[in-house]
């Protein structure tokens, strides 16, 4: 028997599909494929196709040992009933979660203040009211961001789930196995790999935000020290002469200098402070996180070895009764 191959001039006309689906499927980009496992017999349907090709992509290969084939797709088996491994560059706390966004914008009020202390202190307390008391809220934003980007694919069973994608990994070499040692020499069931770490309460936890959400909150808090009132010197203010219309002696009109503040600048700075604290707030984050997800992948990895060393059992037994 020979093995199959396709080259890259394949451009996804789908003939071989159509005339051999015993040999061919597409791929994710549209192109043909080997299905996985089979080998080329004898087959006058396939030398045909291969000889019809319009770009001449398909092509036999040399001989193949099957058994050696198979134990090879065994080692690969054996390999990934490790199961998979977490260190912190998989969850890395980069700058871009600490980028704090929306805080809102206190720029000019209006002239209606008597003194420039009146207006910094109101322009204090515009900041505190409408920006400082943001701090936990904008805080929990790069959290959430991080979380849903970064660790959700540790605690979901989506397409996005990291155990979704390694148990593709390794059905396909199950499909492979199959393939090549008959389907019908093994359970029906054999390709099949449904494996998820247990929904425990570290999983509910954090599909809940609870662990790596508003806690987290205060890991960053811890590097974050200024009070509101630090931002006062930030808050900008200016003066204008504007006539009072009947307020002077005897209700004569009156020119007087009028104070309004700007506090944007405070604003900015506290931006600034808070990102600071975000990525001073890094290791403790990844530390934190990497000993949440080590717990659930562990549990993964255990249920994933035990599942794998009984299909290996049975290639191996399989194996045995070839010719």
């Amino acid at each position: 028997m020979r093995q199959i191959i396709i080259n890259e001039k394949c451009n996804g006309c789908g003939m071989c599909i159509v005339k051999c689906p015993k040999y061919f499927e597409e791929n994710a980009d549209g192109n043909a494929q080997v299905i996985k496992g089979v080998l080329a017999e004898n087959d006058t349907v396939l030398n045909t196709v291969i000889s019809e090709c319009p770009v001449k992509a398909i092509s036999l290969g040399n001989n193949v040992n099957k058994k050696q084939l198979i134990k090879e797709e065994l080692d690969k088996l054996k390999a990934l009933a490790n199961g998979l491994a977490v260190n912190r560059d998989d969850i890395a706390f980069t700058d871009g979660y600490s980028c704090i966004t929306n805080f809102p914008y206190i720029g000019s009020s209006r002239y209606e203040y008597r003194s420039s202390s009146s207006a910094e202190s109101a322009g204090l307390d515009a900041f505190t009211s409408r920006a400082y008391s943001q701090i936990d809220s904008k805080i929990l934003d790069c959290i959430t961001t991080y979380r849903v980007n970064v660790i959700k694919p540790y605690y979901s069973t989506d397409e996005r789930s990291i155990y979704t994608q390694f148990n593709k990994k390794i059905s396909d070499i199950l499909t492979a196995v199959a393939n090549l040692v008959d389907k019908d020499k093994l359970p029906s069931d054999f390709c099949n790999l449904d494996v998820y770490p247990d929904r425990d309460i570290v999983w509910k936890m954090l599909e809940k935000g609870e662990i790596v959400g508003e806690n987290f909150v205060g890991i960053v808090k811890r590097e974050f020290e200024y009070s509101a009132s630090y931002y006062r010197t930030y808050i900008d203010y200016d003066d204008t002469e504007v006539t009072e219309y009947g307020r002077g002696m005897f209700g004569r009109d009156r020119e007087v200098t009028k104070y309004n503040y700007n506090a944007q600048d405070a604003v900015n700075e506290l931006r600034s402070d808070l990102q600071d604290a975000v990525r001073y707030a890094k290791s403790d984050i990844e530390e934190a996180t990497l000993g949440y997800i080590k717990g659930i992948v562990n549990n993964y990895n255990q249920k994933l070895k035990t599942c794998l060393n009984q299909k290996i059992r049975i290639v191996e037994s399989a194996i045995s009764k070839l010719q």
